[in-house]
């Protein structure tokens, strides 16, 4: 899918992530010093954040939401709230968040299921009720606390996730936004949680610990993903996605004041840039001591990188690209000139 979205604007973007970072290092004695390195060197990850017991990804991007939500004095319409990590199986957490941030009763409230291009999507989403003419301004609420189904024997992903939530506001607006999206369920089962839902529900065998690949141990209800396969998506498609929306808006990948990955890893995003022959000012990398959010690590990265970006750029020509779980990539050409990018919030 490839369109462009006219008379929409993103006002302001903030973000939150917990405040005790994770040391990796501090996990020599279960994974060994040599593993620890390693993982630090390939990945560019020191610390990840991880939520405390009880915070969930509604409380990240409530604190978000209201920060945002005091720089504007648009009207919200709506509110979405993209997560892997609702409160609840039901009712949507969105709706929980409405009555949290005194949001209006008449508003549209409602929840999508997306992990690492989520961001994008709920920018589509976001930009489609403005279009419509259902909203004159949207609440995007994103985050995870994905690292409460990692097993604390899996050193795949324990030492790579972290947790974080965000919240922007999309507005009408003088600005135009251009989306290519690229979805592939084939490849569905390379990143999942297989137990917990109406096809496996929990069971005296989903919740047995064993040993699956390469000597990482976890059951059925833990979060799974095939690294090498997503990081062959991610090499293959994310360069064709990004080339087919520059073309379609008209613009030289020269021009381009930032391309904003989804914050993967250090590698990936190191192969990306050179694939696309991009300068290293112009891709943020920004997950060193946060890890790897999911959903919230684009918005979090702006906030985390926003003075050096804002001091040295225009941001009239920005590209943000998420890409993982579904498997799913999702990119969006947009001006970030005039948006209002809030520092991150230590909850």
């Amino acid at each position: 899918m490839l369109v462009t979205i006219p008379n929409i604007s993103v006002r302001s973007i903030a973000a939150a992530f917990p405040k005790a970072p994770v040391d990796l290092s501090a996990l020599a004695e279960i994974f060994g010093v040599q593993e620890v390195q390693r993982i630090i060197k390939d990945t560019g990850i020191s610390k990840v954040r991880l939520a405390e017991a009880g915070i969930c990804a509604s409380d990240l991007c409530e604190r978000a939401a209201a920060k945002v939500l005091a720089e504007t004095d648009s009207a919200v319409g709506g509110i979405v709230f993209v997560s892997q990590t609702p409160d609840y199986l039901l009712p949507a957490t969105s709706l929980i968040l409405q009555h949290r941030l005194g949001l209006a009763k008449d508003v549209v409230a409602f929840d999508i299921n997306y992990g690492c291009s989520g961001y994008v999507y709920g920018l589509y989403q976001a930009a489609l009720l403005i279009n419509s003419g259902s909203c004159n301004a949207v609440l995007l609420c994103v985050g995870d606390v994905i690292s409460r189904f990692i097993s604390p024997a899996d050193r795949s992903l324990r030492m790579l996730i972290g947790d974080a939530g965000s919240a922007t506001i999309v507005e009408k607006g003088g600005g135009q936004l251009t989306f290519k999206i690229v979805s592939d369920g084939s490849g569905a089962h390379y990143l999942r949680i297989p137990a917990g839902g109406s096809r496996y529900p929990r069971n005296e065998k989903s919740r047995q610990v064993s040993e699956r690949e390469y000597g990482n141990w976890r059951s059925d209800e833990n979060l799974f993903m095939d690294g090498m396969e997503i990081m062959k998506f991610a090499l293959r498609d994310v360069p064709k996605v990004i080339e087919d929306l520059l073309a379609d808006r008209g613009w030289q990948l020269s021009e381009v004041d930032v391309v904003g990955f989804h914050q993967a890893n250090k590698f990936i995003i190191e192969y990306l840039r050179k694939k696309l022959q991009l300068p290293k000012e112009t891709v943020p990398i920004a997950m060193g001591e946060t890890g790897n959010t999911g959903p919230a690590s684009i918005p979090l990265m702006l906030a985390l990188e926003w003075p050096r970006l804002s001091a040295e750029k225009r941001l009239e020509r920005a590209v943000l690209c998420g890409f993982g779980s579904g498997l799913s990539c999702a990119a969006v050409a947009l001006t970030l000139s005039q948006t209002k990018v809030l520092g991150p919030i230590e909850v």
